[in-house]
């Protein structure tokens, strides 16, 4: 199939949507409006006869009081008062159709006194009657008619005429909505089961509770509907018809732009992005596609760039796909992602050859200094006491004394800077108050040390131990031997979730842009690295410090 038959198939096939669309809309707009209207109408028609029956029984009443007596037409028997549901306890207007002998409404207003009926007298239902059977406005099936409280007709039926009123049962949703006092007045099936359009209120008059309602038959209505749907049906095929013919003719006018653009993406798709996409043309739609062309060009351009960056590890580059279905986009990135992915791999592996190394350092430190400790101390000590039996010079004896003192004093020294047993023991925080010390003791720098570790559930295992004590002790080091300090400061606290180390020294400082790092400070850096930590580093003349973050969720 060529594009031109595509092309009238798709605008016809277009049109045939709007045009239904607006057809279907108009003509649901206007089934609302006359639904409104009608329920409008109903409803004020339910309004008037409501206001005449009430004014009427309100009138009744008023005479009745000025004229009691006991009305002698009455077509009852007192006794059958009785028979009623209810009991007649006070004056007022009250519905005695159950007891009317024949099936009719039937109105009495009674007098009480001191609970005995002084006067009564019943109404009869033809000037009601005669207002419910005014049917102006109501067209064919309108009616209005009144229902008790016992669901039963109060008024004679226009569909049942032959039957009595109070045998008709009507518990219909509008009547039970009405006693609900819920006035929600709308499409509902009446009691014959037929859909009619529905206005109804309640009548509430003295002792008096009846639902009047005003409806007409739903088919009534839509029979002008129904005609004007075929009208709308008839105009919608003369559209299409039209338009099929028009379609025909204007399509010819799209071949040679299409062919066009037909060589233009035959261009493209051998690898040309720098191919021109079209002129404009007449048509804003074939300018709209010539527009989408370019930009899927630009796309592709932009697209290849990107690959072109992946491909030389450029992985800082940013791309955006248009759109999630931009497969070629997407792959790109999730190419890029999984790049990056594997450079975080990698660097995962590097970071945990270099706790393997450091582990193994201290490893090493570790039994190096037990060595020291268990091997080297005890032969010194042997050795002090043997001197100190020898029968020499006092004065050279008390020389190799001091020489021996000082040597067990460096290996103790040594074997403390190797592996402190108080690490394990009594912690970090009292590891480094004594190192602080022995620093001070053969130094005449200022320390001072801040502990705020935790005493009690503190979350700092032996391997972030040792780590701190380790990045603390090369600190030290580096301002004592490099730096000139006169002062130091270091400050280690312990939050639930992480551990925070400051440093401070008054050292001449360093660049630390241009500065070459030495085994020292790459080896602090490679430790808070191992531990998932930040450290930050800023130095000037007399102000250089340190702050180091490291988490204690760290496993």
């Amino acid at each position: 199939m060529n594009i031109r038959t595509w092309i009238i198939i798709i605008i016809n096939s277009l049109l045939f949507v709007v045009v239904i669309s607006l057809s279907t809309s108009f003509y649901n707009q206007f089934e609302k409006t006359l639904d409104e209207k009608i329920l409008s109408q109903l409803s004020s028609i339910e309004r008037l006869k409501r206001v005449q029956i009430e004014k009427y029984l309100d009138a009744e009443w008023k005479h009745f009081k000025l004229n009691e007596s006991i009305d002698n037409g009455i077509n009852f028997d007192l006794k059958d008062l009785e028979k009623l549901s209810y009991k007649i306890n006070e004056s007022g207007i009250y519905d005695f159709t159950p007891i009317s002998k024949d099936g009719t409404l039937l109105i009495g207003l009674v007098i009480v006194k001191n609970n005995v009926i002084k006067s009564i007298k019943t109404l009869s239902n033809n000037f009601i009657q005669q207002i419910l059977l005014e049917r102006t406005g109501m067209g064919k099936s309108g009616e209005t008619y009144l229902v008790g409280t016992d669901y039963k007709l109060r008024s004679t039926s226009r569909f049942f005429p032959n039957k009595t009123p109070y045998s008709i049962i009507a518990k219909t949703k509008s009547v039970q909505n009405s006693f609900k006092n819920v006035l929600k007045n709308g499409i509902y099936k009446d009691y014959r089961g037929i859909p009619v359009y529905s206005a109804y209120h309640n009548i509430t008059i003295s002792n008096i509770h009846w639902s009047i309602l005003s409806e007409m038959d739903v088919d009534e209505v839509m029979e002008p509907l129904q005609n004007m749907q075929i009208k709308l049906l008839i105009i919608a095929c003369s559209i299409l018809i039209i338009a099929l013919l028009l379609g025909v003719y204007f399509t010819q006018f799209l071949s040679k732009p299409l062919k066009t653009m037909e060589t233009q993406l035959l261009a493209m798709t051998d690898g040309n992005y720098n191919v021109n996409i079209g002129e404009k043309t007449h048509f804003r739609e074939i300018n709209d596609i010539l527009k989408a062309l370019n930009s899927l060009k630009v796309s592709l351009t932009k697209a290849i760039s990107f690959s072109h960056e992946v491909g030389e590890m450029k992985l800082d580059s940013t791309y955006q796909p248009k759109t999630s279905a931009d497969v070629l986009g997407n792959s790109l990135v999730k190419m890029k992602d999984k790049l990056v992915e594997y450079q975080q791999k990698v660097a995962q592996a590097n970071t945990n050859k270099k706790r393997i190394l450091i582990e193994g350092q201290e490893t090493e430190r570790k039994r190096l200094a037990q060595e020291l400790h268990d091997g080297i101390g005890p032969l010194l000590t042997s050795l002090r006491f043997f001197v100190e039996n020898m029968n020499i010079d006092i004065e050279e004896k008390e020389k190799m004394k001091a020489l021996i003192d000082h040597t067990i004093a460096e290996i103790r020294r040594m074997t403390y800077a190797l592996m402190p047993p108080s690490l394990i023991d009594f912690g970090v925080g009292e590891t480094l108050k004594t190192f602080v010390k022995l620093i001070k003791n053969t130094t005449q720098i200022d320390i001072d040390f801040n502990n705020s570790i935790k005493d009690k559930k503190s979350k700092i295992n032996t391997n972030i131990a040792i780590s701190i004590f380790r990045i603390s002790q090369e600190l030290i080091n580096n301002s004592v031997k490099h730096a000139n300090a006169s002062k130091i400061r270091i400050s280690i606290t312990e939050f639930d979730n992480y551990l925070s180390i400051y440093y401070f020294d008054d050292g001449i400082g360093y660049d630390t842009e241009t500065v070459n790092l030495g085994s020292g400070i790459i080896n602090i850096k490679e430790r808070v690295e191992i531990l998932n930590g930040l450290i930050t580093f800023e130095s000037e003349p007399e102000n250089s410090n340190v702050e180091i973050e490291i988490p204690l969720t760290h496993e």
